[in-house]
């Protein structure tokens, strides 16, 4: 039996992050066991699980049976209370909802298109519970948004992950999506019907989230593109980080874009979107009626 050792950083950088997953995805052929090692951790961001969910996932696909080691004692209770250790057993759905024992993490999710407006709506609802009668619906639609261009564009083998965390100490949400799919400058500048010159991947990214700017969609998506996204991060006092290919760009609200090229080739893309729900407007109780 041929089996690989996935050591994951204990760093909370990206270029630790992707260096790991650019090597490891090297070694996903013929290999029968994998051992995911948690070694030091002590604790992971939402960007950090859904790039190792897609990660392992990789391996999944290829017939690999998952096991786990090490990890801090606090850490573990971690991966037990959101039940992430469950995942790649054999007969246990990721692509259904998960209950975790932890309330404020809404479950790992293995993105499936038929699920894609029940989880946005349930995401909606369970977090909604943390707020003063505020309305998500900006959050879910959202969401939609980034699962509609993972099925139209990344052409990803393993369709994509995401996670959602409430942090109740600055009222915060954070979600992360991530895919292992062509990626979003590889999706512009392949596009047939787009009369634009090839550019370089952080320039395509913030091409991307142009206001009006989209590729070839299926028809519920076409014409919106990242933009409502960005739109979120500056409207919810938030933060936006996208990472693919070889292309980074961060913006944060109020503020101007950070974005370059990295020292590594992500294939596929990251999204974590921060919002804060003290920016969201209250709910509309004469909606309610519509709310079934």
């Amino acid at each position: 039996m041929k089996e690989y050792v996935l050591k994951v950083p204990s760093s909370q950088q990206s270029d630790d992050w992707f260096r790991f997953v650019s090597e490891s995805m090297r070694n996903t052929d013929d290999i029968d066991s994998l051992i995911v090692d948690f070694n030091e951790v002590r604790f992971m961001e939402t960007d950090d699980f859904v790039i190792l969910a897609c990660l392992i996932e990789s391996f999944y696909i290829q017939n690999c049976k998952i096991s786990f080691i090490g990890g801090t004692e606090g850490f573990n209770n971690h991966l037990f209370n959101i039940k992430f250790k469950e995942y790649w057993k054999v007969g246990f759905d990721r692509s259904k909802f998960t209950l975790s024992y932890n309330s404020t993490t809404l479950c790992l999710w293995k993105i499936s298109e038929n699920m894609i407006y029940s989880y946005s709506l349930y995401a909606k609802k369970y977090f909604e519970r943390f707020t003063d009668n505020k309305d998500l619906v900006p959050l879910s639609s959202n969401m939609d948004e980034v699962f509609n261009n993972i099925f139209d564009h990344s052409k990803s083998p393993v369709t994509g992950y995401i996670i959602t965390q409430y942090y109740p100490k600055n009222n915060k949400i954070s979600f992360s999506v991530c895919d292992f799919g062509i990626g979003i400058p590889t999706s512009i500048n392949n596009a047939e019907t787009q009369d634009i010159e090839k550019m370089e991947d952080w320039k395509a990214i913030l091409k991307s989230l142009e206001r009006g700017f989209s590729i070839n969609s299926t028809p519920r998506n076409r014409g919106f593109g990242l933009n409502n996204i960005l739109e979120l991060t500056e409207s919810s006092n938030g933060k936006l980080l996208i990472i693919s290919n070889n292309g980074i760009v961060e913006k944060e609200a109020g503020k101007i874009y950070r974005a370059g090229n990295v020292g590594y080739d992500f294939s596929g893309t990251l999204i974590k979107v921060e919002v804060d729900l003290n920016t969201f407007v209250e709910k509309d109780d004469s909606d309610e009626i519509f709310d079934f």
